[in-house]
């Protein structure tokens, strides 16, 4: 008897271990472009390197290129602005670097739909060089590979209410960078994405995106 409830522990086990619940909701559309949506370039970056996943400019993870150096006369040392010094000779981290360099730009986005709820929507367009910067457009598309050349990649971040929001990582789409003024950071552009939404069987269409500073 002893052998046969030790038979039946070791028959029955798998079947428990091998069961995994997945949460299932129907897809969802996010129609960017609607005519009382705002789309909001909150924040802009590039970076040198090759970035898998968009960078939050609010907590930056690499140097903004994009940034000024400058003497301090105060300090007694070099230090970093946003924009250019008016008073003093500045220098772009971008003009330092080689036209070979490989960069990625960072875009942060808030969109207001037509109710007013504010999401968050976050763009790298990774894999190029300066010289790609200087013949746009530039188009990028959504590629598994981290290092695949003019690569796309978006996280969008839905508001469900004060408390709650869905996160969608992107698995397809498109992006293209329509102009960039380096200097005064200027930039346009479009995209569309299909995103999945991270610990949920559920995908979600955001379409008809574009931005504009």
């Amino acid at each position: 008897m002893p052998f046969l409830l030790l038979l039946l522990l070791l028959l029955t086990a798998p079947a428990y271990t091998q069961v995994t619940l997945v949460r299932e909701a129907p897809n969802d559309s996010f129609e960017l472009a609607c005519p009382t949506c705002v789309m909001r370039v909150s924040g802009l970056a590039l970076t040198q390197g090759q970035h898998a996943v968009p960078m939050n400019t609010q907590k930056p993870v690499a140097l903004n290129l994009l940034m000024w150096r400058y003497y301090d006369n105060i300090l007694g040392k070099d230090a970093l602005m946003a924009e250019e010094p008016f008073w003093t000779t500045g220098v772009q981290l971008l003009d330092e670097l080689a036209e070979s360099e490989i960069l990625s730009l960072h875009i942060n986005l808030v969109w207001s739909d037509s109710a007013g709820l504010a999401h968050r929507i976050y763009l790298v367009l990774a894999g190029f060089t300066k010289a790609n910067l200087s013949r746009l457009p530039l188009t990028t598309v959504v590629d598994s590979d981290t290092y695949a050349p003019l690569r796309f990649a978006a996280v969008a971040q839905i508001t469900l209410d004060d408390n709650d929001w869905e996160t969608y990582d992107s698995i397809e789409g498109v992006a293209t960078l329509e102009s960039l003024n380096t200097k005064t950071g200027a930039l346009s552009g479009a995209f569309e994405f299909t995103g999945n939404r991270i610990g949920m069987e559920k995908l979600g269409f955001f379409l008809g995106g574009t931005f504009r500073k």
